[in-house]
């Protein structure tokens, strides 16, 4: 009985992680398309459509191999990556296209695998998957926590609004936290769907992804949608050097421009 509640417990949280990440996708894609921020609007609809897939998923109850599920998910993966490179490495030298191309590769791989799986479940099978998808997430999340990273050191002493020098820390730890998403697959038993409440190891799984799930979800909601209480908390003690706001543009110029200096200068 106990672990039914807990697997209820647990779908409640994969509704906020889905309806949270979507409402956050939709702002994204509204601020992208209003600002013309490609990048923006790239994790916007990356957001977006990952809940989608989710939902579908589930409503037409297409189950074997979670390939339909995984389309979606794939999609947002790459618009991810791509968010981070058109965010703080456009116009620089970079890795960002070797990366781009690597996860793009993982994702083939990964979609094989889940129709593969969708055929038969084997245990060579779904090991390999879970395999290929361990460094498919930390390299998608990880990439974006070194760049968010890098975004902050270079604002975290500029005459910038504390609250903003936040959002791009949250970014980095909440993606660093999310890279690792992956691991707890590796205890799922490969002969079960995820998260059935028959099965204990089954339902820690899923359990334990649903958590780190909504970790992130809620965080990034923070990060980009953040109340103004708390937008004046943090920025309780500031007192403005110049009397200048910066724009998202003129902030993520800035971030590139610093990072390409740094780069040039073997600082990176």
């Amino acid at each position: 009985m106990y672990l039914v509640i807990l697997f209820w417990i647990f779908i409640a949280l994969l509704m906020l992680f889905l309806s949270t990440l979507f409402i956050v996708g939709i702002f994204l894609l509204i601020k992208g398309i209003q600002r013309k921020m490609v990048g923006l609007s790239c994790l916007g609809i990356g957001f977006t459509v990952l809940p989608i897939g989710f939902v579908s998923n589930f409503v037409l109850n297409i189950e074997p191999g979670y390939f339909f599920q995984e389309i979606f998910i794939t999609i947002g993966f790459i618009l991810a990556v791509i968010f981070t490179n058109l965010t703080f490495h456009k116009n620089r030298k970079s890795p960002a296209k070797l990366i781009l191309i690597v996860v793009i590769v993982l994702a083939i791989i990964q979609l094989i695998f889940h129709g593969m799986m969708a055929i038969e479940r084997t245990p060579l099978i779904y090991f390999l998957k879970v395999s290929f998808d361990l460094p498919y997430n930390l390299l998608v999340f990880n990439w974006m926590a070194w760049s968010s990273y890098s975004a902050y050191k270079i604002v975290k002493n500029q005459d910038i609004e504390p609250w903003i020098k936040v959002r791009y820390r949250l970014i980095s730890i909440l993606s660093f936290i999310m890279s690792f998403h992956g691991i707890p697959e590796f205890f799922q038993p490969y002969d079960i769907l995820w998260g059935p409440p028959s099965n204990l190891i089954s339902v820690a799984v899923f359990g334990t992804t649903a958590v780190l799930a909504v970790i992130f979800s809620v965080g990034f909601f923070l990060a980009w949608i953040m109340p103004n209480w708390l937008k004046k908390y943090i920025n309780r003690n500031y007192q403005p050097v110049k009397d200048r706001e910066f724009t998202e543009e003129e902030l993520m110029t800035l971030i590139r421009n610093q990072l390409s200096k740094r780069r040039n200068n073997g600082n990176n």
